[in-house]
């Protein structure tokens, strides 16, 4: 075995693997709808996890989702840290391989390794489950003593506050999203498709306040930044503090946009106080507007019969809202998909967005799936909400993701759009999204060769045999077929 030359200066380089979802959405396009960005979001987790290294240490990090070509490993650092979600943990396995054929030592953190670190451990010498804030310097510390061990659980140690991100260490040139801000930590739900309770169970975390605001200052002053993201599972979990960090927010005049649950409905002095720090837009997740759906995903703190005045309520404070919904559970056919789809249209939601339900490792749902021996693939690649890697109850997998596109495309179709977003007030913003996807669905398909999928296309499957066009470019075209009594 070949080791990395010690030197005086330990030095670590971080690793964002890249994400085979980007071969799904076509790089090519989704850089000619972001201003020729190669990313759209800066890697928030390595960023962090940079931030919380020694100072005695030297730091880099490579983005692989921006990269022309594949990183190529060299044996030039001491330590390597790969994050990866399920869909990246292929590509993070091939590389922590090949660094520690170097001789690199070579840490795995991210959701992926946090729930599967018997797996990750045949591909690196060390887990971090969950915070690396709290795991990272407890293992760098160990590694220069030569004591390090193979699993750092960050249940087990006191926790480290939410770190702030080391934004030096990558260009903003590269990302249409550059300052993401983390304020929270966790979700005080347990919905069985949700990979967050299987890292953090439903511990809830606030970042402090003054740390937030820190970083928005310095974003303003150093980049110029107007409008943020803040990237967390559920920014109002706690609505009291909440408010205390809108409270502070309101004096920098910025614009910001989330993702809430839908229950700050039911809290007007929230929505108010969101309203005055410049809360522009919201992402629900909804999943389904039928009840024995969500009572299948274990989503039980909502009745969705009440949906629509719940979001009524939070638009009338100028808040657009983005439906999240997923296709595929036991309840759905394709006029369940169709249905979903029309909600979200009548509900006159901004933007929309139907991933396929994916089994993820750590999930309630992955241990149901795999107990009812129902999971078709574990190729991590397509974990992705693109792909169907679980067998339906009532649709065949090509069905799903035909349904999935019929959805998209009916969606932000331009007749969708009018009725939607309408033409006076003219909502700027959302009409350049909106007609920025539909023309990438009419971009993939004409290039595709393909027909765009719409619901009509299932009328006919009880008669005769029809082909539809599969989404995912695995098939240029199948067979579809539909089961179950919704059929």
């Amino acid at each position: 075995m070949i080791h990395a030359e010690p030197r005086a200066r330990a030095r670590i380089r971080f690793i964002n693997p890249n994400c085979p979802l980007s071969t799904v959405t076509m790089p090519g396009l989704i850089r000619h709808m972001t201003f020729s960005r190669k990313g759209i979001f800066m890697p928030v987790g390595v960023a962090v996890c940079a931030a919380a290294v020694p100072d005695d240490w030297t730091v880099e990090i490579v983005d692989e989702c921006i990269s022309e070509t594949p990183h190529q490993p060299k044996g030039d650092v001491d330590v390597v840290g790969i994050s990866a979600m399920t869909t990246q943990a292929r590509r993070a396995y091939a590389l922590a391989d090949a660094y520690r054929r170097l001789g690199v030592t070579v840490l795995m953190g991210g959701i992926h390794p946090s729930v599967m670190p018997d797996e990750a451990l045949g591909h690196c010498d060390a887990v971090c489950i969950g915070d690396g804030e709290t795991c990272l310097p407890r293992m760098l510390g160990d590694w220069q003593r030569g004591r390090l061990k193979a699993r750092y659980d960050w249940v087990d140690y006191p926790a480290a506050p939410i770190g702030t991100p080391r934004k030096d260490l990558l260009d903003p040139a590269d990302y249409l999203v550059f300052n993401p801000i983390q304020t929270t930590r966790g979700c005080p739900h347990n919905c069985s498709f949700c990979t967050t309770p299987g890292v953090f169970g439903r511990k809830f975390r606030q970042r402090a306040i003054p740390d937030i605001i820190d970083e928005v200052c310095e974003a303003k002053e150093r980049f110029r930044t107007r409008v943020f993201i803040f990237s967390d599972d559920d920014f109002a979990g706690n609505h009291g503090w909440a408010i205390e960090l809108c409270a502070a927010l309101e004096p920098l005049k910025v614009r910001w946009a989330s993702q809430c649950d839908i229950l700050i409905s039911n809290n007007d002095k929230l929505l108010s106080a969101m309203q005055r720090s410049g809360c522009l837009g919201l992402i629900l997740g909804l999943e389904s507007p039928d009840p024995a759906t969500l009572a299948e995903a274990g989503k039980r703190y909502v009745d969705p019969g009440t949906y629509a005045w719940r979001i009524r309520k939070i638009r009338s404070y100028n808040i657009s809202l983005w439906g999240a919904f997923i296709f595929g559970f036991d309840t759905d056919d394709w006029r369940a998909c169709m249905e979903t789809t029309r909600f979200a249209q009548r509900a006159d939601l901004s933007m929309s967005c139907f991933p396929i339900l994916t089994p993820y490792p750590g999930t309630g749902l992955w241990n149901t799936y795999r107990r009812q021996g129902r999971i078709l693939s574990e190729d991590w690649d397509r974990y992705n909400g693109a792909s169907v890697v679980y067998r339906p109850k009532r649709m065949t997998p090509d069905a799903l993701r035909h349904a999935q596109m019929a959805a998209f495309a009916e969606f932000y179709s331009f007749r969708s759009c009018s009725r939607r977003l309408g033409v006076w007030p003219l909502k700027k913003y959302g009409w350049l999204a909106n007609l920025a996807i539909w023309r990438g669905i009419h971009y993939y398909y004409h290039r595709k060769g393909r027909r765009i999928p719409a619901f009509s296309d299932f009328a006919g499957a009880g008669r005769r045999g029809f082909r539809l066009s599969c989404q995912d470019g695995e098939q240029d075209s199948v067979s579809v077929q539909t089961t179950g009594s919704g059929s």
